[in-house]
């Protein structure tokens, strides 16, 4: 993990999310990023990979290389709302669909409920945003969500969406996005193997900085 960014560019980094010329000038302070990493692109209803070059031959960070990250919040649980749970579920779709239109390297900050958990048709979105390579980084809006190896989603303890969207943000430039299943609805045994390896990535990536940046609050 050598590659990824020290402490004090990561906490000085995106005082606000949204000022990308001011990210964009603190990443080009870290010349240790990878030249190249593996992005997504559209291919028919899933993604495909392509290269996304992080830095030129002088070192400088591309603009073009700028993650996209949205943060969604779940709708409150409400037993038999179909009409809240397709709502849900299209509001993570689009939020996919959006972020692969311009760029290469998209993640989502998922804020659920209880245990992070999403309404299940949401749920079910979020875990389709993985195996098309889209990492999905899961915060609980009731406290602390510890990791779970089971699913498909980074768990980012007790971190703010602010926080997450950073170490999100490092991890791609850093590591690129995950590898996406041929066919999204039934990913083979190896594919979902090569994506967990990348998830472990993250995790470990996230359980070693997370309480740098809690302590620092």
């Amino acid at each position: 993990m050598g590659m990824l960014l020290p402490t004090a560019a990561r906490l000085s980094l995106w005082a606000a999310f949204a000022g990308s010329i001011a990210f964009l000038s603190t990443l080009t302070a870290a010349p240790s990023l990878p030249l190249e990493v593996p992005g997504l692109a559209r291919s028919g209803l899933g993604t495909k990979r392509v290269a996304v070059a992080v830095r030129d031959t002088a070192g400088r960070v591309n603009a073009q290389a700028q993650p996209g990250i949205i943060v969604l919040k779940s709708a409150r649980w409400s037993p038999n709302d179909a009409e809240r749970e397709g709502a849900g579920e299209f509001e993570v779709l689009l939020s996919v669909a959006r972020l692969l239109e311009k760029h290469s390297l998209p993640g989502l900050v998922g804020i659920g409920n209880q245990n992070g958990a999403f309404l299940p048709a949401a749920e079910q979105a979020l875990t389709r945003a993985a195996t098309m390579g889209v990492p999905v980084v899961k915060l609980s809006a009731s406290g602390t969500l510890a990791s779970n190896p089971e699913n498909l989603f980074i768990e980012a303890g007790s971190l703010s969406p602010d926080e997450a969207k950073v170490l999100l943000a490092e991890c791609l430039l850093a590591l690129g996005t995950l590898p996406p299943a041929r066919n999204i609805f039934a990913p083979t045994g190896a594919e979902l193997q090569a994506i967990r390896h990348q998830l472990a990535r993250y995790q470990a990536f996230f359980d070693r900085r997370a309480p740098v940046l809690v302590a620092s609050r």
